[in-house]
């Protein structure tokens, strides 16, 4: 071992060659060669499992080998003229146990008909005494792949097709109860076709999956007969943002460009999204219950009394957060919201801390002297997009809303340590 260190030293193993300008040499690159190898050779040497080593389980060894024998195989085939039906297979395998020493995994290279022939003439080669198979149980095949460049597009197809069946099955699931009531048939058709194009069929021009014969050709055009494509993951996905959008009151319009087709109109408004249907003003009976359950809360958090509050503008704040609830959510939402202020109730109380009139930053949350903000602050944590849009129409002040959902979201939490 000490030789072997003396060996490393004097090929300059411990000088820093980072810094030296300009590229290696011939002799350069072999002497680096020579010091990587009297390092690895010592570092193996230090270790406790040097007593125990053996070229079989040094990847090194192992690797160089299979590139003879990979080299040997290839020129013997060529030699004698490689059958134009035998395939290149790459076989890995992997170790059982770890009491054996030697790599975790090995790779190996093989020509034949089929994978059962590659994987046995690998077996055959090294199954004899001392070889990774020689010991049944050792390593054990995890994987085998063709390695000719045909395959390669084979697989790369296969993975595309089961992204695809992922693809499809996710946004299926997921959409499923919760699909837009009567969505705009032409601006659905137009998204399947975009998905389709973009996600289905990538690329028309390579080998693969293409579009049936009686599909126009892939690719943008202004011409007619604006042939438009469609397919099941390209449906799903098209459903899947329609949803989404409806999901927080984003109303998404069809287009047409009226001078490549002047027969068609363009859609002036579209299908109003389900939530803008049903987002209508809520019954006064509805908002009184609500507004009493925010009172009753709000006042065993701040220690303030009704006569305190502004009644009225607590009404209005409590309707806008009614109309970001569906209409088959209303009859149970005031149990909802209960349920929801006991179990923020220290979150409140912090809230109310920070920003109430006897705070450091009192006046910076304007809306938390109203009981309705706490409406408000369970509609930010469901239907923040759609409260966001509801309060715009109404004309209220937008940085006021904005504010108080900054510091709900983000300055009341129980890892908060204040400000």
């Amino acid at each position: 071992m000490e030789q072997i260190h003396e060996l490393w030293v004097a090929e300059g193993g411990l000088e820093n060659r980072e810094e030296q300008p300009g590229p290696l040499g011939a002799e350069d690159r072999l002497a680096a060669v020579r010091r990587n190898e009297l390092k690895r050779i010592w570092t193996l040497m230090t270790e406790d499992g040097w007593e125990t080593y053996s070229p079989e389980s040094d990847p090194e060894v192992h690797r160089w080998r299979e590139a003879q024998r990979e080299r040997q195989e290839r020129e013997s085939g060529e030699a004698a003229g490689l059958d134009p039906e035998l395939i290149r297979y790459r076989i890995v395998a992997q170790r059982t146990g770890p009491e054996h020493r030697g790599a975790s995994m090995l790779t190996h290279y093989a020509y034949g008909r089929s994978v059962e022939e590659a994987v046995a003439k690998v077996r055959k080669a090294l199954e004899k005494a001392g070889g990774v198979y020689g010991d049944q149980g050792l390593y054990r095949v995890v994987e085998v792949v063709e390695e000719s460049p045909d395959s390669k597009l084979r697989q790369r197809e296969e993975a595309r097709r089961r992204y695809l069946t992922i693809i499809l099955e996710n946004a299926t699931a997921t959409v499923r109860g919760r699909e837009p009531d009567s969505p705009d048939a032409d601006l659905l058709s137009r998204l399947d076709d975009f998905f389709t194009r973009a996600v289905v069929f990538p690329d028309p021009h390579t080998p693969g999956v293409h579009p049936r014969p009686h599909q126009a050709t892939f690719g943008w055009t202004s011409e007619q007969p604006y042939i438009e494509h469609a397919s099941d993951p390209g449906r799903a996905l098209a459903l899947f943002l329609l949803a989404y959008l409806d999901h927080y009151g984003l109303n998404l319009q069809a287009a047409v460009r009226t001078g490549d087709r002047p027969d068609a109109q363009p859609v002036s408004g579209g299908r109003p999204p389900a939530r803008e249907a049903e987002g209508g003003e809520a019954p006064a009976e509805l908002v009184e219950r609500v507004l009493d359950i925010c009172g009753q809360h709000y006042a065993a958090v701040t220690g303030t009394s009704p006569g305190q509050w502004d009644q009225e503008s607590a009404r209005e704040v409590v309707g806008i957060a009614l109309r970001t609830v569906r209409m088959a959510e209303r009859d149970t939402y005031p149990q909802t919201l209960e349920t929801y202020l006991h179990e923020h109730r220290a979150r409140l109380e912090r809230l109310w801390q920070r920003y109430g009139p006897d705070s450091t930053f009192a006046g910076e949350v304007v809306l938390i002297d109203l009981p309705g903000c706490y409406a408000l602050c369970q509609r930010i944590d469901n239907t923040p997009l759609w409260l966001k849009g509801i309060w715009s129409q109404e004309g209220w002040e937008e940085t006021a809303l904005e504010r108080l959902q900054h510091n709900w979201l983000y300055d009341t939490s129980d890892k908060d340590g204040g400000r």
